[in-house]
């Protein structure tokens, strides 16, 4: 009878103990020494029935823990003793012993005491890594918000989601999918992985993010089973309410645990998506403030300035009647050139400063619209120049393409140049000749070095621009120095334009 409540202490003392172990490995473990301690069992296993269905067997005779795959009886076991291990009531594995002549009646109790023990510490232990994975998330969450909403914005807020993701999932590579003007799937951002995928165009039928971004569904995916993506991955979308701006990605390497908790990644993402949306009607409502007060420049340039620099010219060239000298009278010449020059250069910085019209029917304002719209990533105004009547030379069937390559331009430059600063210009000569479109930035520049196949990077946005240029008899030339920008000139012959389409 001693002996009888021995033992029960001593299984007592080990149930008790198990909570003492903070991971899972570590506890099965312990459950599987227990069991061959115990029972006097020289071979003990847990076979995990969920997951890879792995055999985790513990030998007394060398004291190591091996990992296989099968069951007992694939090692050569005939007889042996089992028990089912449940966690919230749902099997996750079997505990078996063998290797002992003969099991009594009090090794089975024992055993099935000891599997429901760890049945339950497997489920607290599973609480406990849910609590925390969800600690996680909320502080990416909380990270996110605060670094948005004190500063953060354009392209370095896409980069802070994709990078406080891929670390709250420990994961080894993330990216914000976001629609372009298009509605075409653009890769716009990555964290992590051995490759840029920056600028990648995600096809709309049979891709995973495409299908998250139309439904609206977060999907988890096992490794091997989504293209171009070798470990486990999770896709959800970033969505306020009904309106969906995009997909978050976020992939683990090769052999680590799958995704299965991707309520927690899709909370993650429409916090940010809500963040980013709030900080984006934040800054349009900034911009528009902008654009109201240079509109109140642009009326007091016009209105005040030039008209005054406009009496002094007249002022000044009454003067050159009033002597016979021509030193006085080249002199005055002069400054009246000077006026008008000044004319026109303010006539320039009003063009720049007004605002597009409503409806967007005007080149000005067309031209003005895909600015702004490419401020939103780029986290600045780019400067704009609008010289000339552009809004009454330049034929309708060259609009499409000239603004096509506007596009392309700022899109290549939020996507790789890190620009701090961008110039846009477009201009139509004094001879109504020629239009011109100017695009330059402050970022890195061009790389020097060539991929395999010998096509030199965004080799195809800039033979795009070249090919639109030269279906009007144009061109396209690209000047860039590694580190110090690029700078993209567009031009399109406007008589020979106005010739070809009568």
């Amino acid at each position: 009878m001693g002996s009888n409540v021995s033992t029960e202490q001593r299984v007592l003392n080990v149930v008790l103990s198990f909570a003492d172990d903070d991971t899972l490995p570590d506890l099965l473990r312990h459950v599987v020494e227990s069991a061959c301690d115990l029972i006097a069992a020289p071979y003990g296993a847990l076979a995990v029935v969920n997951g890879r269905r792995e055999l985790l067997e513990f030998a007394q005779d060398d004291g190591q823990v091996h990992i296989t795959s099968g069951d007992p009886r694939s090692i050569g076991v005939a007889d042996f003793l089992g028990a089912p291990v449940l966690v919230h009531d749902e099997t996750f594995g079997n505990l078996f012993l063998a290797g002992k002549p003969e099991f009594t009646d009090q090794d089975r109790d024992i055993l099935t005491a000891l599997a429901t023990a760890a049945g339950s510490a497997i489920g607290h232990l599973d609480r406990y890594e849910q609590t925390r994975k969800r600690e996680a998330w909320l502080r990416a969450a909380a990270k996110v918000t605060t670094n948005l909403l004190t500063g953060t914005n354009g392209r370095d807020a896409l980069y802070l989601v994709a990078k406080t993701a891929r670390e709250a999932a420990k994961g080894y590579f993330s990216a914000v999918v976001l629609p372009d003007h298009n509605g075409d799937l653009v890769i716009e951002v990555t964290d992590g992985g051995t490759y840029d995928a920056e600028g990648m165009r995600v096809p709309r039928e049979g891709t995973v993010t495409s299908r998250v971004y139309e439904s609206g569904q977060a999907e988890c995916h096992e490794e091997g089973t989504v293209p171009t993506v070798p470990g486990p991955c999770v896709v959800v979308p970033l969505a306020v309410g009904d309106r969906r701006l995009g997909a978050l990605i976020v992939a683990r390497q090769e052999g680590e645990p799958e995704f299965d908790d991707p309520e927690l990644v899709e909370s993650f993402a429409a916090q940010a998506a809500l963040v980013l949306e709030f900080t984006r009607a934040q800054g349009d409502t900034e911009r528009l403030a902008v654009l109201e007060e240079r509109d109140r420049i642009a009326r007091d340039l016009h209105d005040l300035v030039i008209q005054r620099l406009f009496g002094l010219g007249l002022g000044l060239q009454g003067l050159t009647g009033m002597t016979a000298r021509p030193q006085v009278t080249e002199r005055i010449s002069g400054f009246v050139e000077e006026v008008d020059h000044t004319i026109r250069e303010i006539r320039r910085t009003i063009f720049s400063l007004q605002e597009p019209p409503s409806g967007g029917a005007s080149l000005r304002g067309q031209l003005l619209g895909a600015v702004h719209e490419s401020a939103r990533l780029l986290g600045f105004e780019p400067d704009v120049s609008l010289e000339g009547p552009l809004d009454t030379v330049v034929p309708d069937q060259l609009r499409p393409d000239l603004l096509a390559t506007l596009r392309e331009a700022l899109t290549n430059v939020v996507r790789h140049a890190r620009a701090r600063h961008v110039a846009v210009a477009v201009s139509v000569n004094r001879t109504m000749t020629r239009l011109e479109l100017t695009v330059s930035d402050d970022g890195r520049g061009l790389p020097l070095a060539e991929d395999p196949s010998g096509v030199p990077h965004h080799a195809g946005g800039l033979a795009n621009m070249a090919a639109r240029a030269r279906r009007h008899h144009g061109d396209c030339a690209v000047d860039s120095i590694p580190g110090a920008g690029v700078s993209i000139t567009w031009f399109v012959p406007l008589v020979l334009q106005e010739a070809t389409w009568r």
